[in-house]
């Protein structure tokens, strides 16, 4: 509870008093560096039937103080994402200990809840301000920076050096089997899958053009998104490029016509059309297209066509509490139990309910985020780096499945958009503080 005290107490948001209180008063930082740290520690701790990483030893000694000032209101208002996040947590319970049973749904639903709504109050209640944003970002790019070394000795030699280390230590992942691709080996360090280590960092590099690009120098911003597109590139994986293509392109039409401020209704409304028109003369449906050119071998895209089309299926059998976390989805012989659609598996293990409960946390925080008004220059800048990762982990999302360390990165960076919508988004824009030189 020492970080918890550290909180403000609510006041009416907007007012002076609540503005700078929300400055003088910020959290420490500590918790969740401490949170991004553990997400690329690959120890693991046996404890009877229960299985704890590093991450979810540090999510379940801060969730008690966490959701102890969210629940007081000490960190302002509830916003609907909090709720949403909730529903889903409790649907997800339901529809495990009726599916399931008691003896398998405690524990399972219990590491969900903190993995859930844990990871997404460490950001939601540690992130209150546009520096403490910063700050995280700018550790984030560290640790990216400091494994890229790593990362390259693997892909050349085919060797997890990180890993290898690591299992001396005390007990850790295996280095899984992975054929290599374009003749270099795919880099997973210690993320157990090169998918892991991909998203981890292509997530980063929004955050690193908008929030760390801030004030420096043309050369000095591309510089460093270089460095997290090229780290990510090293896992060779289709799903965390889908994710690094999708914010660049929305990145240089942002910067190419950042002047034109409906920009952003041209672009939607050219999607939809797009959309549209391919629906209307293509042989095939959309999805379909996009999943054969974002990846990197055609069974590839075959087999995530198939899991969209038994999937949905699937759904449609178990449309109200799903077929729960040890049922089988209805699939041919020759598929895979691997369901590589993040935001399809919340569907198909516990219903519908729970699939639009996610949606909805998603939109939650990204359709108010994105409609904030009213920000500083600097604070429109973090917004849109935010934005950007976000936007790259839900396309990313329709083809991968986010789990492990993954989704509680997706869940933490989800709740630090809170502070965009609290009372310090209002007192950056009073006052901003000019950018750190790098």
């Amino acid at each position: 509870m020492a970080y918890a005290a550290a909180l403000p107490a609510s006041a009416a948001p907007g007012s002076a008093s609540s503005a700078t209180g929300a400055r003088a008063k910020s959290p420490p930082l500590w918790p969740a560096k401490l949170l991004l740290l553990a997400l690329a520690v690959p120890f693991f701790f046996p404890i009877g039937p229960i299985f704890l990483t590093a991450d979810r030893i540090v999510l379940i000694t801060a969730f008690a103080p966490c959701f102890f000032v969210w629940a007081s209101g000490r960190i302002g208002r509830k916003i609907f994402a909090d709720y949403a996040l909730l529903g889903y947590c409790v649907w997800m319970g339901l529809s495990s200990f009726i599916l399931d049973g008691p003896s398998i749904a405690v524990e399972a639903v219990g590491i969900n809840f903190i993995e859930s709504f844990g990871a997404y109050l460490v950001g939601r209640c540690m992130v209150r301000d546009a520096d403490a944003f910063r700050s995280i970002v700018r550790f984030f790019f560290l640790m990216i920076l400091v494994m890229l070394p790593f990362a390259l000795h693997e892909t050349v030699t085919s060797r997890n050096m990180l890993l290898e280390i690591a299992n001396k230590l005390w007990p850790s992942y295996g280095d899984v089997p992975k054929e290599p691709r374009w003749g270099f080996d795919r880099v997973a360090l210690t993320f157990y899958h090169p998918i892991l280590y991909g998203v981890f960092c292509g997530a980063c590099f929004g955050l690193t053009y908008y929030v760390l690009g801030y004030g420096c120098s043309a050369f000095m911003r591309f510089l460093k998104a270089f460095i997290v597109i090229f780290a990510s590139f090293l896992s060779l994986s289709s799903g965390p490029m889908t994710a690094l293509v999708a914010q660049l392109c929305v990145t240089v039409w942002d910067r190419v016509l950042k002047n034109f401020r409906r920009r952003w209704t041209v672009l939607i409304t050219g999607v939809v059309c797009a959309w549209g028109g391919l629906a209307m003369v293509a042989n095939r449906s959309v999805p379909e297209i996009f999943l054969t050119y974002f990846a990197f071998n055609t069974g590839t895209a075959y087999n995530r066509i198939r899991i969209w089309e038994f999937g949905t299926i699937t759904v449609q059998q178990n449309p109200i509490l799903g077929i729960g976390l040890t049922g089988d989805w209805f699939r041919p012989w020759w598929m895979s139990g691997s369901m590589d659609m993040f935001w399809l598996v919340p569907a198909v293990k516990h219903g519908l309910p729970a699939g639009i409960f996610m949606h909805l946390t998603f939109l939650g925080i990204f359709v108010a985020v994105a409609n904030k008004r009213g920000l500083s220059e600097r604070a429109a800048s973090y917004r849109m780096g935010l934005l950007v990762s976000l936007l790259g982990f839900y396309l990313a999302g329709w083809t991968v499945h986010y789990w492990k360390v993954i989704y509680v990165l997706f869940m933490f960076l989800l709740g630090t958009g809170g502070w965009f919508l609290s009372p310090a988004a209002q007192a950056d824009t009073e006052a901003a503080p000019p950018p750190e030189p790098e």
